[in-house]
């Protein structure tokens, strides 16, 4: 099992959209996968329609077990018909009591995130963990960074977006001694996802050439701004129910089949520390 986060230093880039997407379409494709939301607002789960619970906040601080709180996506919730779900799709959701976690957390739990997600691994023989997290800087960064296998950073095509994917991953740098001296393994970039491209914008295509000059082979396919990405969040559907013959899905589609493939070439891909 790997777990994949999903991440920028800035709000508003796309994270819970593409983290929501992302674990659906692989879900769709035949892997067991676990969506987990570290973010009070909640949207990983809102996005498919599933309703707020404070699930992480029980499983850390109130010690739930995994059965009461842990959700099974109905495959109808982000799968058609036409494309059936192959797999499994769980939601460890997140609701008001989020933010409160690093406050509440003994210092001897550091490792009780990671512990929790090898204990979901297991429980519900999952093939990824797709971590949605929290953009804002707070304690439980380090949690998170200590049992993150990978990052996926999403950037809107915009100055301020790029420098959070700088800051992240100087963050991700910083707590990669930490993970080698504890695990015996880093974490490595799989990859950066420009959201909200126009592409009839010089100064979007610009900033993605720049980013792909910075960290070269990890630049994804640009996810295009298009109005269905919008309606379907209204409706808290995911795209690929509520357009499945839209543009918006199969820009989804491209980069979970990136993220398939980086999954399964994983062992023979080096580390980017």
């Amino acid at each position: 099992m790997k777990i994949l986060a999903v991440t920028n230093r800035k709000g508003g880039v796309g994270k819970s959209t593409i983290a929501a997407h992302a674990a659906a379409g692989l879900a769709t494709l035949g892997m067991n996968v676990a969506l987990v939301d570290t973010d009070s607002q909640g949207h990983a789960g809102y996005l498919m329609g599933m309703p707020h619970e404070n699930g992480l906040y029980n499983a850390l601080i109130e010690k739930w077990p995994l059965e009461e709180i842990v959700r099974h996506v109905p495959a109808e919730r982000y799968s058609t018909p036409d494309v059936p779900s192959q797999g499994n799709l769980y939601l460890l959701p997140s609701h008001d009591r989020t933010y409160r976690i690093p406050y509440l957390l003994e210092q001897h739990e550091t490792f009780l995130f990671l512990q929790t997600m090898e204990a979901m691994g297991t429980q519900y023989e999952l093939d990824v963990v797709i971590v949605d997290t929290n953009p804002t800087l707070n304690l439980f960064d380090g949690s998170i960074h200590l049992a993150a296998d990978g990052f996926i950073y999403v950037t809107e095509c915009e100055m301020m977006s790029l420098e959070g994917v700088s800051e992240a991953i100087k963050q991700l740098q910083m707590f990669q001694s930490q993970r080698r001296q504890y695990l015996g393994r880093p974490s490595r970039i799989v990859g950066i996802i420009p959201n909200k491209m126009r592409a009839d914008t010089r100064l979007h295509r610009h900033n993605i050439s720049v980013l792909g000059t910075h960290y070269p082979g990890l630049v994804w396919l640009p996810v295009m701004l298009r109005i269905v990405w919008a309606e379907a969040a209204n409706s808290q559907e995911l795209v690929y129910t509520y357009a499945p013959s839209a543009e918006e899905a199969r820009d989804a589609w491209k980069f979970v089949k990136r993220t398939r493939e980086a999954l399964e070439t994983w062992d023979t891909v080096s580390e980017h520390s």
